[in-house]
């Protein structure tokens, strides 16, 4: 039965005369499920068949892709400039004792200078005592301040050094630490003091170069053979020779 005939015998079941509608469907108005799924105010140029609906909904999609990709782009570039920032910045500091380059200052401490700096993810402090830290550090936003040197013991060092250099170079490097020894040798003119611990075999010897950070005048009340407490941070590692006995270096010294 077609659908004007549905139509019709709707009409001749529910006729009453009291309201009375014509109820008419024109065969031409009528579309076939199958063929169309949409009419809007019964305009022919509104109504879409299925293929052209799918292919707008592809370009939808499409759009909604392209859109997507732009915005994971953006993204990525961002995500590799900031790493080559921290690069960077993690390089100079940590290993050649410059920058930080594209950190923030935040804060200057009234401890003779100390400048703070944030970058993305990192955190850098410049140690700038009067007597005391002068080096700089690289790490989380939660690293903190310490002026706080960790006490090493001459022939400890010694010992660790001689019987595991890698770890000991690892454990102490850009450490800023406190040690007792006996000076070597005095160097007025270049402003540094040598230090060495011997032990009776000679087998633990161990050498420690501190270029000071104080004035030349602070030397001239110091003897060879005499114990000092110095402190510095470590930055260099040599293996015995056979002119020099293992050695460690340290900057910026200064002493107790």
């Amino acid at each position: 039965m077609s659908n004007v005939r549905k139509i019709n015998q709707l009409k001749a079941e529910n006729y009453d005369e009291n309201n009375v509608e014509d109820i008419y469907v024109s065969e031409d108005d009528v579309y076939e499920e199958e063929n169309y799924i949409k009419i809007v105010n019964g305009d022919d140029d509104n109504i879409e068949t299925k293929e052209e609906y799918e292919d707008s909904e592809v370009n939808y999609s499409k759009s909604n892709g392209n859109i997507f990709m732009k915005i994971f782009n953006v993204f990525f570039v961002i995500a590799i400039i900031s790493m080559i920032i921290i690069t960077i910045d993690v390089i100079c500091v940590a290993r050649y004792n410059i920058g930080p380059y594209f950190a923030i200052k935040t804060n200057t401490y009234k401890d003779g200078g100390t400048k703070v700096y944030y970058g993305i993810g990192y955190k850098v402090i410049k140690y700038n005592q009067l007597e005391g830290r002068r080096d700089m550090q690289i790490g989380f936003w939660n690293m903190p301040y310490s002026t706080i040197a960790t006490k090493v013991e001459d022939i400890d060092l010694a010992i660790e050094f001689q019987n595991n250099p890698i770890e000991t170079s690892e454990k102490y490097y850009k450490q800023y630490i406190q040690i007792s020894s006996t000076v070597k040798q005095i160097d007025k003119e270049l402003n540094r003091i040598t230090l060495e611990y011997t032990d009776p075999d000679g087998k633990y010897t161990l050498q420690i170069e501190c270029p000071m950070a104080s004035e030349k005048e602070k030397l001239t009340n110091i003897n060879e053979q005499q114990k000092i407490n110095l402190k510095g941070t470590v930055y260099q590692f040599a293996l015995k020779s056979k002119t020099k006995p293992n050695t460690i270096s340290l900057a910026d010294c200064f002493i107790e």
